[in-house]
């Protein structure tokens, strides 16, 4: 009999995508960020903070899923990578026979054809290489007690994320690669031990609630203080490396705060199982590998929305909300297409042999 999945953790699923598609709009909006205005830039950057959110939502579900699996599931990393080929051969094909050689070239063809060793779409390549040594992954959740879990999770969150926050840099990672597969391990383990000790985890969602809104305020406070610093010429937030980005990606420390109370708010809801939540979540992954994909990001950002048009105006967020509904309902739509058309084409092999 086929176990019904409950629809909260399918809708923080549905939710957690829409966070990063929303982070895209600022991050791929190439706003200049004039000194003088502080508070618009900190409006302006706001949405970043919930890419990094629904990132580690994203993969706290799959590892308070898998933390329990003894074996890899050939299937699911197949699947992955049936859609994350489908999407990147076919955007290239339509790209060529465009004949838009603006956006062709060597790397984009290479990228494309080999997205995945490529690393085209870093979460993909993290997620597999996070997913092929899950199970050894899981044979460490299984022997620690408690206390030896909670000190290895103190020295994985010290070494992978406090440290890199506040002084940019790891032993193992640079500060322009903190979005890795080390970054999924330490949220791997995080809900891993969610999963271990779930019965502790138990709490009314409303005081997760204030807590998960007092986390992003204190994010927005630090937003607010590097751009007055970044005003009176203290820092600089609009280099090549952006500092405001390192407390806001991945493996900040403020953003696994952020991302675990959010998956704590959804695990404690009752939703019960709900056929358009779970059939939305299904197809999230395909929004995520059409809209970053480079070519349909050069083309959508920079040459469709442009939104940095739009920077000086007091509704940016507004805007900024609006374009990430409409790209996430396409991206959907276009997902839940190549779905029904894979289907039909699975049907007629198997008739046909």
């Amino acid at each position: 009999m086929t176990k019904v999945r409950k629809s909260n953790i399918e809708l923080l699923r549905v939710l957690s995508m829409f966070f990063i598609v929303f982070s895209h709009v600022t991050w791929e909006g190439h706003f200049i960020y004039p000194k003088e205005n502080v508070l618009h830039n900190t409006e302006v950057q706001f949405p970043w903070l919930f890419g990094q959110i629904g990132v580690i939502t994203f993969t706290l579900i799959s590892s308070y899923f898998l933390s329990k699996k003894k074996k890899i599931n050939k299937k699911s990393i197949i699947n992955l990578a049936k859609v994350t080929w489908f999407w990147s051969i076919l955007i290239l094909g339509i790209t060529v026979l465009l004949k838009d050689n603006d956006l062709l070239g060597l790397k984009v063809f290479i990228n494309s054809l080999f997205p995945i060793l490529r690393g085209t779409y870093w979460y993909v390549t993290a997620y597999i290489a996070m997913y092929l040594i899950m199970p050894y992954l899981n044979i460490v959740i299984d022997k620690l007690t408690k206390k030896e879990y909670i000190t290895f999770l103190m020295i994985l969150i010290v070494v992978f994320s406090i440290i890199p926050t506040f002084a940019g840099t790891t032993s193992l990672n640079s500060t322009n690669s903190s979005s890795s597969v080390y970054s999924l391990i330490i949220i791997y383990f995080l809900g891993g031990f969610i999963r271990k000790f779930e019965s502790e985890f138990v709490y009314p969602v409303k005081k997760l609630t204030c807590l998960f809104v007092v986390s992003v305020s204190i994010s927005c406070g630090i937003l607010l203080l590097l751009n007055i610093a970044n005003m009176h010429n203290i820092i600089d937030i609009t280099g090549t490396n952006r500092l405001y980005g390192r407390f806001m990606r991945t493996n900040s420390i403020f953003q696994i705060i952020s991302g675990t109370l959010l998956f704590l708010i959804f695990k404690n809801l009752e939703i019960r199982h709900n056929k358009y939540i779970n059939g939305v979540a299904k197809n999230v992954f395909g929004i995520y590998i059409i809209h970053t994909n480079p070519i349909v990001m050069e083309v959508l950002w920079n040459r469709i929305i442009r939104i940095n048009r739009y920077e000086n105006s007091p509704y940016i967020i507004l805007i900024e909300i609006i374009v990430a509904i409409v790209v996430f309902i396409i991206c959907l739509l276009l997902e839940m297409i190549r779905g029904k058309f894979w289907m039909l084409c699975t049907k007629v092999v198997k008739k046909s042999n």
